[in-house]
């Protein structure tokens, strides 16, 4: 009898290997939305800087797009990714948060705050739109290193962060302003489009299905965006933001 109370009371000597695995799957669940804006920013700017450097010059001297695709031909392809170090740093780390930031802030003022479900996504869009002005300073640097004037001036990110210690640490962070509003507004819109527009597409069933779903939702409200804010706000905010940051050097 005393045999059989022990055996009872004993406490087990494997445990399963499903309530070993759980606390490793929830925080690798918590990391995706931080992981995939990683990785699509990563995609982003290694394709499309070239496409970025044109209306770089553009912006900054009124030039046609053919003029501005003929200045990066007698820059040369060498330095056609020049300047791509603090993008990809900014967009790897500012997406990384966008994404990350929105799903987190939106499930903690969901919990908290009795608001109308597109309130507090609005308000949760705007404050990751906040925190990645944290990295105004790669975007500065980006500038200078961007125009062939600053060629022989700085010959990498470092001597251009070091530039600009000089002017103190309001330098690194011209343009704030700016930045701020674009950031909010584009995430507002960004993320406010992506339930209405899922609504439309076909119920996914498959793994394949869901992918085909979530790059099309994405690429279609990256562009409607882009179209309805970009055109009118954000564009003007973006040449306001590049002659500030220009105009000191």
């Amino acid at each position: 009898m005393m045999d059989s109370e022990a055996h009872e009371k004993r406490p087990p000597i494997l445990t399963s290997s499903k309530q070993d695995m759980s606390p490793h799957i929830t925080n690798v669940g918590e990391m995706k939305h931080y992981l995939c804006g990683c990785c699509a920013a990563f995609n982003n700017v290694a394709i499309t800087f070239p496409i970025q450097k044109v209306l770089f010059r553009q912006q900054l001297y009124g030039i046609k797009t053919r003029d501005a695709i003929l200045q990066l031909r007698r820059d040369g392809f060498r330095n056609l990714y020049r300047g791509i170090l603090p993008p990809l740093m900014q967009k790897t780390t500012t997406l990384a948060l966008m994404f990350g930031l929105y799903e987190d802030l939106s499930c903690l003022l969901h919990k908290h705050v009795s608001a109308p479900e597109f309130a507090t996504r609005s308000v949760a869009a705007v404050l990751a739109g906040t925190t990645e002005a944290i990295f105004t300073p790669l975007e500065r640097v980006q500038t200078l290193l961007q125009d062939h004037k600053h060629h022989d001036k700085f010959t990498n990110t470092y001597q251009a962060f070091k530039a600009l210690k000089c002017h103190g640490i309001g330098e690194y962070y011209r343009g704030l302003v700016p930045i701020l509003f674009r950031n909010g507004l584009s995430n507002v819109f960004f993320f406010g489009l992506r339930g209405p527009i899922k609504e439309h597409l076909p119920t996914a069933t498959t793994h394949s299905a869901h992918l085909v779903n979530d790059f099309i939702c994405g690429a279609f409200e990256d562009q409607t965006a882009n179209t309805l804010l970009g055109m009118v706000l954000c564009c003007p905010i973006d040449f306001l933001n590049l002659t500030k940051k220009f105009n000191t050097l």
